[in-house]
């Protein structure tokens, strides 16, 4: 899982920005305008950070509360819950402080990314998989020469798309004049050595869907589905599926 930290994913979620680690931290020592920033953006993670659990917890309370209301409804057709009032009082509170901090962060970061240089732009990047949604993994893209990038799912792409190579190269993708070209094998971490076989796929409209089409072939490839195709041999609607 690459995006761990709360501050991170919320980040993420918001901005599409995926951080291989909180890089304003290495700019908090800085005594400029930048630095500043840093030292803003990076209490405000902490915070944020911090009521991430705290949330966590209420809604804990929230749940346990919620069985046992239940199980009370069950049993005699009635609602008695000592203490309901201020555990959704105190739930409802934490949300609020939740949804403040969560847009301070976000402020704080947009602040401090204005004077930062673009993250990612050499030979490495890291992309959502879906624009907005870290819960469905980070493509690693690693330069292999110009216009052409491996492609290294993170473990919870992996879980996402239900393949069986996170943290591994699943192929590589071809910035081309028609758009996205993947191209699906599996290799090392650092040293890609392609098997005998390599599946050409279609071509996408950009680079996050030609990711999720190397992810969505592994896994048509490794379920009772496949039946020892190759792409071409895919009907029009599973290679709609692949490229979607």
């Amino acid at each position: 899982m690459f995006l761990t930290d709360p501050a991170l994913r919320r980040i993420a979620a918001s901005t599409n920005d995926v951080l291989p680690e909180a890089v304003w931290r290495h700019d908090t020592a800085a005594l400029d305008p930048i630095g500043d920033l840093a030292r803003i953006l990076h209490k405000t993670a902490r915070e944020f950070t911090d009521s991430t659990a705290t949330l966590d917890e209420a809604l804990t309370r929230v749940d346990a509360l919620a069985g046992r209301g239940r199980r009370s409804l069950a049993a005699s057709a009635d609602l008695h819950i000592a203490g309901y009032h201020q555990t959704l009082t105190d739930a409802l509170a934490a949300r609020e402080r939740h949804i403040v901090l969560g847009a301070m962060l976000v402020t704080a970061y947009r602040a401090w990314r204005n004077h930062r240089p673009v993250l990612g732009s050499g030979d490495e990047r890291y992309l959502l998989l879906y624009a907005g949604d870290p819960a469905s993994g980070v493509a690693i893209l690693r330069r292999r020469e110009q216009h052409r990038w491996l492609v290294v799912p993170d473990s919870e792409a992996g879980s996402a798309f239900d393949v069986p190579y996170p943290d591994r190269v699943v192929g590589e993708v071809t910035e081309t004049d028609q758009g996205w070209t993947p191209a699906a094998y599996i290799g090392a971490l650092h040293q890609v050595t392609p098997p005998g076989m390599t599946y050409p796929l279609p071509v996408c409209g950009d680079v996050a869907s030609a990711c999720r089409a190397l992810l969505r072939w592994w896994h048509l490839r490794h379920s009772d589905a496949w039946r020892s195709r190759t792409p071409d041999q895919l009907t029009p609607a599973e290679l709609a599926h692949l490229t979607s």
